[in-house]
This record gives structure tokens, sequence and C-alpha cells, in this order.
């Protein structure tokens, strides 16, 4: 299910997803083994769409921790032109930490954090 606004123009994202703490980005793992462990941390993906009719443009990836109301996330997309035709690449964010609540709460925390990190252009 998407988050949408009543107008068909995005960003969206579904729900999260739970995954397997394997299925996320080495990056994410190696920063919650760095600061603590990995103990209490589930995982999360997320899709996000600019259009509801459109693909996926990226995906949001969420190691959360219940207990301690803390979550670090990436945001990663697959690269376009004519490299990416040949080869896929894919470019990610670096680790962010934040605070949440909820898995929800997570995706909406790191969505606005990297809004507000963005270079201005």
């Amino acid at each position: 299910m998407l988050s949408a606004d009543r107008s068909d123009r995005g960003p969206f994202w579904t729900r999260p997803i739970p995954v397997g703490q394997a299925e996320l980005s080495p990056s994410v793992l190696e920063e919650i083994d760095a600061n603590g462990g990995r103990t209490g941390f589930r995982g999360y993906v997320l899709q996000i769409f600019d259009a509801l009719d459109a693909p996926p443009s990226g995906v949001l990836e969420i190691a959360f921790n219940r207990k301690q109301h803390r979550a670090c996330g990436i945001y990663e997309s697959e690269a376009s032109g004519p490299a990416a035709r040949r080869d896929r690449v894919v470019l990610m964010t670096d680790p962010v930490w934040f605070a949440a609540s909820t898995p929800q709460e997570a995706a909406n925390v790191l969505f606005q954090t990297l809004v507000d990190r963005a270079p201005d252009l």
C-alpha cells in the first residue's frame, strides 16, 4: 500500500516490509555493528515511487530497534544513463541514525532527513 495524499504526484512509499538482517545493505549492517551490535534490530525495506503509475524510483532500507527507539537507514536507487545500461549501477546514501517509535515513523523520519540534508540545487 502506498502512502498518498490524494494527489497523483509523489513521492509515495510502501508500508515497511519486514526482512531478515541478512537482506539489509552491508553498509547498514556495518554501521549497526560499529554502534553496539545487531541485537534488537529488525530489518525493513520500502519502495519509493515518484508517481502512482510509475516503477519504483528507489528503496529505503531501515534497521529499527523498537526498545531503543533508534533506527539506521539508507536510500538506494539504480543509476540511469549509458553506463547503467551496460552494468547495473546502484547509488546509495551513507547510513543515517535517527530516533523513531515505529517502523513507519522510521521511514517518514529517514525520508525527511534525507530531503533536509540534500544540497540545494
